[in-house]
């Protein structure tokens, strides 16, 4: 695999230094260390990032060399070695924002290639169209009426969803859809979510199974690789699991796991958060009205989907072997 060197500009509101301090594997350096070929790529990345540079310019950078298999896996592994300095400098300079920004530049130093960091895919606008000039009963009216547990369920963990879209550090992201799942799914504090997370994903346990037709089930596990992801996702989740409470119990950084590990995780919670949602709402619409009920039925809910075996086989399968290169 070939080596990075990913250099990030840190925040305007952060530190001027004159001279670079060393950390382990990071560098903290002075905006004098840039040459003329980096100057160029950290010009580009800021226009890219729609920001001016001079008010970056003078800003320290932060850098750090990481043996990756690709750019964008070089930039997620670096950002998780700058956090853990930053955690430790911003005590330091207490009245500074101690962040890095999205300016940047990664240099491939086997090939001596030198590319801007790019701001990654954002959200856009949306336009609707007006049809009618009355407003239509949708619904969101018909979840709005609803006053039942199931219901408050569904907010909660929408409400904790549209913040994890937004959320760019990967350990956070996973949490806060981990947190999802939780809301929707967790009646107690003993209570696993795991046999649910993994239905939805279109791994049923036993019990899930006795509503589903055997046809599809067949058909569900005519997949090469259906048998090999029904096994791993039980100790995918039980991991994720050990995961949330560490990094919420113990301050595990995204640093103690592989980056491979945390794709998957994120991968993983990622298409369980909305297909269990999805199935909330569902049940939620045939006045379903409590998470014990919601259990009782989820087999059904889940054979419910007409496009079931094709959701399963290419998307979640698809999706979660890409994770495994």
């Amino acid at each position: 695999m070939p080596n990075y060197l990913v250099v990030k500009v840190l925040d305007p509101d952060s530190i001027y230094i004159p001279t670079t301090l060393y950390y382990e594997s990071v560098e903290l350096r002075s905006y004098k260390s840039d040459n003329a070929f980096e100057i160029e790529a950290l010009k580009e990345s800021s226009t890219d990032h729609h920001v001016d540079f001079e008010h970056y310019q003078v800003c320290a950078r932060i850098a750090t060399i990481v043996n990756c298999a690709s750019s964008e896996d070089a930039v997620m592994e670096a950002d998780a070695k700058f956090a853990l300095i930053m955690d430790l400098k911003f005590i330091e300079f207490p009245t500074s924002s101690f962040n890095t920004s999205g300016v940047g530049f990664i240099k491939d130093l086997d090939s001596g290639v030198i590319l801007p960091i790019k701001k990654p895919y954002s959200n856009s606008m949306s336009f609707l169209m007006r049809r009618h000039e009355i407003q239509r009963r949708d619904w969101i009216h018909f979840v709005l009426a609803k006053n039942t547990e199931l219901k408050n369920r569904y907010l909660r963990s929408l409400h904790w969803s549209r913040h994890s879209k937004h959320e760019k550090n990967p350990q956070l992201r996973i949490l806060f859809y981990w947190f999802c799942l939780e809301a929707l799914l967790k009646e107690s504090e003993l209570d696993q979510i795991g046999g649910l997370l993994r239905c939805f994903l279109g791994f049923p346990n036993w019990k899930s199974k006795q509503s589903l037709d055997p046809s599809i089930i067949s058909v569900l596990e005519s997949h090469p690789r259906y048998k090999f992801w029904q096994k791993k996702l039980i100790n995918d989740v039980d991991s994720m699991r050990e995961f949330r409470n560490n990094s919420v119990h113990s301050g595990f950084r995204s640093m103690d796991f592989t980056a491979h590990d945390l794709e998957r995780y994120d991968q993983i919670v990622l298409l369980a958060t909305y297909r269990c949602q999805s199935a909330v709402l569902t049940a939620i619409l045939r006045d379903i009205e409590t998470l014990s009920e919601f259990k009782k039925h989820a087999g059904d809910i889940l054979a419910s989907n007409a496009n079931l075996v094709n959701d399963i086989h290419h998307t979640v399968i698809f999706t979660l072997d890409k994770t495994l290169r």
